[in-house]
């Protein structure tokens, strides 16, 4: 009976609602140099996020949010994408993970920056990650691939 108890509680605890900001602070970032027009990476970028199945729910300016020394950089051509917020379902409990893509322009090419974010609440405790090197690493060679096809 004891067990059927603690069972009980488990599948209530993924029943937690979670309340997920969009933006994603820049505790561990993804960046990856591409030597490409900012309009192709920003291109290739929606196609690969949309092939993935990762949906842009949000464009705006980094300025919005980049505040300090490091976004003091030319953000003329800069955008930040959101996307929407993918529940990832396990045995008794849920994680719910989204991106943000923050892509700006260089002289030489654009600056395509990744940040990844995996919340999984249990019993009344969230859970962060902001870590899936496999998931981001293959984003970022998929981006790469997609302009190579499409010169």
């Amino acid at each position: 009976m004891d067990k059927l108890i603690v069972i009980f509680c488990l599948c209530l605890a993924g029943c937690t609602s979670v309340e997920i900001p969009n933006y994603i602070k820049a505790d561990h970032t993804y960046t990856r140099k591409i030597y490409d027009s900012y309009d192709r990476v920003v291109a290739a970028t929606r196609r690969v996020l949309e092939h993935a199945h990762w949906k842009v729910v949000k464009e705006t300016s980094p300025e919005v949010y980049e505040h300090g020394p490091e976004s003091s950089h030319n953000t003329q051509n800069a955008v930040l994408l959101f996307t929407e917020i993918k529940q990832l379902p396990r045995f008794l409990y849920s994680s719910y993970a989204h991106l943000n893509v923050y892509i700006q322009s260089t002289p030489d090419g654009s600056l395509v920056e990744v940040r990844y974010a995996k919340h999984t609440p249990i019993l009344g405790k969230e859970m962060q990650s902001t870590k899936n090197d496999q998931l981001v690493e293959g984003l970022l060679d998929k981006i790469e691939q997609d302009l190579s096809e499409n010169k």
